[in-house]
């Protein structure tokens, strides 16, 4: 017999989403299963209102779906809130928003109604958040023969690496090591990822593996990729590796816009070093700048190169070659040989 109730938590959306929708699939017509399914929104569902979708007889169907979306995190979340607060206001079963006391009763009744789910429903709670081992509801689904439990991480490093070769093969496809690596490296959504595999399989027509350089040419990993290597080697004083590294972007886009990429990568280092010595975290930094981990943890690791007031003078001679250059003062290409050789010297 298939569990009655179904506990999705953890960071990967995109994982627990292709759960659900698997189960979906397994409800057979379509028009069917979109008739028997019921999605909650945990912020604003009452145990009521969860109660009457899943009593409710399915419409010409096996099963019926009930989704409830978030409901466990707004408990935790309030429950957090109102830690030390009396228990001594009225508490209402039906309103997760009533205190402490009230929280508990709710999961309570909620712990005594799911062992008598109808064999015709399928409840699936999905959580965002990764839940405590020592959430009552979590052992208690885990340990009952009417409840399943699943916790979705998102890979990172290698794991994320051999996530997009085994996606790719499920695919029809295949991807070489290095090419997992470099996209891995430039995107940790797995959502995202999904679209980029798929682009890179098209592209190479599932004719072969997709190959580092592919994913340098189709994807935003390529030119991000190559501003990095380009402001590490500036930051370390490599000048041959510098020009090595300029010369490649000019290969494949126009001055202007390589200046511009440059002109932005230390902008956001200039942003990074402010925060930096203002004791803020990675996680803060990601935030303030609007870039995802990955970015910003290589953003940090080359503000670290640099003074402040070193940035500061760098900042200010790339708005100067930025100006000689769109008003025709300066050949753009040159200007760039002449900037790149002189920040490394």
């Amino acid at each position: 017999m298939p569990p009655r109730f179904y506990l999705l938590h953890g960071p990967d959306e995109f994982a627990s989403a292709e759960f659900v929708g698997a189960l979906k699939e397994k409800m057979g017509d379509p028009s069917l299963a979109s008739l028997n399914t019921t999605l909650f929104d945990g912020r604003t569902v009452t145990l009521a209102e969860l109660r009457g979708a899943c009593d409710a007889m399915p419409f010409l169907a096996p099963r019926r779906l009930v989704v409830v979306e978030g409901w466990l995190t707004k408990l935790l979340a309030k429950g957090e809130d109102d830690e030390g607060e009396s228990d001594s206001r009225p508490s209402a079963v039906e309103d997760p928003r009533s205190g402490a006391r009230g929280i508990k009763e709710t999961l309570a009744a909620l712990m005594d109604y799911l062992p008598a789910l109808p064999e015709t429903t399928a409840l699936v709670f999905v959580e965002k958040r990764a839940l405590p081992e020592r959430h009552a509801l979590l052992r208690a689904a885990a340990n009952g023969d009417w409840g399943f439990v699943k916790f979705f991480d998102l890979p990172r490093g290698d794991a994320l690496a051999n996530w997009i070769r085994a996606r790719a093969k499920r695919e029809g496809g295949e991807f070489t090591r290095e090419a997992a690596v470099a996209l891995a490296e430039s995107e940790p959504d797995p959502r995202a990822l999904d679209h980029e595999i798929a682009k890179l399989l098209t592209y190479v027509d599932f004719a072969r593996p997709v190959e580092a350089a592919d994913v340098e040419a189709l994807t935003p990993a390529g030119g991000e990729a190559r501003i990095f290597d380009l402001v590490d080697a500036i930051g370390q004083r490599r000048g041959p590796q510098a020009m090595r590294e300029l010369h490649k972007l000019l290969e494949k886009e126009e001055p202007l816009y390589v200046l511009g990429m440059i002109v932005r990568q230390f902008r956001l280092i200039l942003l990074a070093k402010e925060l930096l010595e203002a004791r803020r975290t990675e996680a803060e930094i990601a935030q303030a700048l609007n870039q995802k981990p990955y970015p910003t943890g290589k953003i940090c690791a080359q503000a670290r190169n640099y003074a402040l007031a070193d940035l500061e003078h760098i900042y200010r001679r790339l708005l100067g070659y930025d100006a000689d250059i769109k008003t025709g003062q300066v050949d753009s290409a040159a200007a760039l040989d002449t900037l790149v050789a002189s920040l490394t010297a």
